[in-house]
């Protein structure tokens, strides 16, 4: 039963605060972060927040380190807008899936290119046809 109410806060929590971030935060280093999903702790007393952003190492760093600055204005604007008795720590992680998934199509996608200029068996005009007669 706790799972499925830890489940629910982090879903609160991954979609308040991605509201947050687009109206209420100005710094730019967060103009193109976004909140990928948030795990709670069974006690509730911390939540990884996972982030994907777009833009360079340095600029993926730098978004983590405004987050984790701004993790008390974060926690009390999120106290005002969940119905929880307790707001948990909020601990920034950044989310490579996106990247790997994005690599990984592309790998596939020379894979597929690749193989289409294999030269292959030319295909035979006297191949049975599937009408009967």
């Amino acid at each position: 039963m706790s799972s499925i109410r830890q489940a629910r806060v982090g879903e609160m929590i991954r979609r308040d605060l991605s509201e947050i971030l687009r109206k209420e935060m100005r710094d730019p280093r967060l103009a193109m972060v976004t909140v990928t999903s948030v795990e709670v702790a069974r006690d509730f007393s911390v939540a990884k927040v996972f982030v994907s952003a777009i833009g360079t190492r340095e600029e993926k760093a730098a978004a983590l380190k405004a987050l984790q600055g701004a993790s008390g204005f974060l926690r009390g604007m999120l106290g005002r807008m969940l119905e929880i008795r307790t707001i948990p720590q909020l601990v920034f992680r950044y989310d490579t899936g996106i990247e790997r998934g994005i690599r990984m199509f592309e790998v596939l996608e020379g894979e597929r290119k690749e193989f289409a200029e294999l030269p292959g068996e030319p295909e035979s005009e006297s191949a049975p046809s599937s009408e009967t007669d």
